[in-house]
């Protein structure tokens, strides 16, 4: 739910970190972050906001009211959660809770820029591909240095100074507190299971409910309404969302029904108000736009949020190595996408190199593009021998299936394509 967030969570994990420097390394080793983070969340009380305003009246209040709190079960639970290596757990899976801020922060390192946001993402990733290229100048230096040399020398060009190669420290990136908000949640992985109980919940009640209500009501509004009356359910491991979202069916099913109604029926009697998304909201839009960039510049449709951090690193290595061939291959995988009437988010398109010869590997993402795919083999059949003629088969994967569907060679000669 990018457009609705509990605002205790970045307030929180800020205490974390702050108490856990007061910690001598052997214990501080000991700590996960997200553990004791969910720990202190679930004795707190919960201050969803759906809003601008709503996030800075809440942001207010666990200021103003909940400070002692908020740091008394931190401490709590510092003392109460460590990392027991003989406990049987399985984190939760990153498809599941990854956002777009945890792979900000991918592409912050890859990048070596910490203040990098996703509106500098493609012209960021253009100009670390050409710094890697093999310069003599840069020969010994990191992709770090490179960057900051770069700058400076374009910096002192508008102004008509001179480089000193020993100058590339003195210039740190300015400071972008909304930024830095952003961010923080790419350092925890956890999920309040109420949310997605919520939410199913709120889209059964819409249909049943929608001749009889007022007006319209947005989901996120009602959802905030409706968690701010419930309590906070977080779990960090695979075991803790199946206990926990058991646990919430058994106890608060009746409850979260009755408030689910009562949210709708009384904010559907609320005057509309013309309100701004919560900040965060922002940055998920300017994610968007960086990825059409991105999709645009290097000809490939299939490439989100999901998966571009892998394919910067792949770009970044073949690059590096002097193997060029990765464009003129992603421009053609990115033909083949097109060519499917796949629209971005469908699916996924790689090359594999095995013994027996190139591999097209496609991981479809919805059930349609699977659908579709699997009907019209040998339309994707001449797409791609067409592109890569020494292709020996392909694979069409799905989360829903625990095997490929491959339509080989052979199969390609029998349907004529060959």
């Amino acid at each position: 739910m990018p457009s609705l967030k509990n605002v205790l969570e970045e307030i929180v994990v800020v205490e974390v970190q702050e108490q856990l420097k007061h910690l001598n390394q052997a214990v501080h080793e000991k700590i996960n972050l997200s553990e004791v983070t969910a720990f202190a969340l679930n004795r707190l009380p919960v201050l969803y906001a759906s809003t601008s305003r709503g996030w800075l009246h809440q942001r207010k209040r666990a200021h103003n009211e909940l400070r002692n709190q908020i740091v008394n079960n931190v401490q709590y639970a510092l003392l109460g959660v460590k990392r027991d290596p003989l406990r049987e757990s399985t984190k939760i899976a990153a498809s599941k809770i990854e956002t777009p801020a945890h792979v900000l922060a991918k592409l912050q390192q890859l990048f070596c820029k910490p203040s990098l946001s996703w509106q500098d993402v493609p012209q960021a990733f253009q100009e670390t591909l050409a710094l890697v290229m093999h310069t003599p100048e840069y020969a010994s230096l990191s992709i770090h240095d490179r960057h900051q040399i770069r700058d400076i020398k374009g910096y002192l060009q508008r102004k008509g100074g001179v480089y000193n190669q020993n100058d590339w420290h003195k210039h740190p990136e300015l400071p972008n507190p909304e930024l830095d908000s952003y961010i923080i949640s790419a350092s925890y992985f956890l999920v309040n299971v109420l949310e997605d109980l919520v939410n199913q919940e709120i889209k059964y009640q819409l249909v049943h409910m929608e001749n009889v209500l007022p007006r319209k009501v947005g989901l996120d509004d009602i959802a905030a309404y409706v968690l701010n009356r419930l309590p906070a359910m977080y779990a960090t491991t695979e075991q803790g969302v199946v206990w926990q979202t058991q646990k919430a069916r058994e106890e608060l099913s009746s409850e979260i029904e009755a408030t689910v109604i009562q949210a709708m029926m009384t904010l559907s009697k609320t005057p509309r108000r013309l309100t701004d998304p919560i900040p965060l909201l922002k940055f998920e839009e300017d994610c968007e736009q960086a990825m059409k960039e991105i999709r645009l510049i290097f000809q490939r449709d299939d490439i989100t949020w999901q998966n571009v951090a892998p394919l910067v690193e792949y770009a970044i290595a073949h690059e590096r190595q002097g193997m060029t061939y990765w464009r003129q291959q992603w421009r053609m995988l990115g033909q083949i996408y097109s060519e499917m009437y796949l629209k971005p988010g469908d699916a996924e398109l790689s090359l594999v190199q095995t013994h027996d010869g190139e591999i097209l590997v496609v991981q479809t993402i919805t059930k349609a593009a699977f659908g579709w795919l699997a009907d019209n083999p040998r339309n994707l059949g001449i797409s791609t021998l067409r592109l890569f003629p020494a292709v020996v088969e392909i694979e069409l994967h799905t989360s829903f299936l625990d095997f490929a569907v491959t339509y080989t060679r052979e199969e390609m000669a029998e349907d004529g394509i060959i």
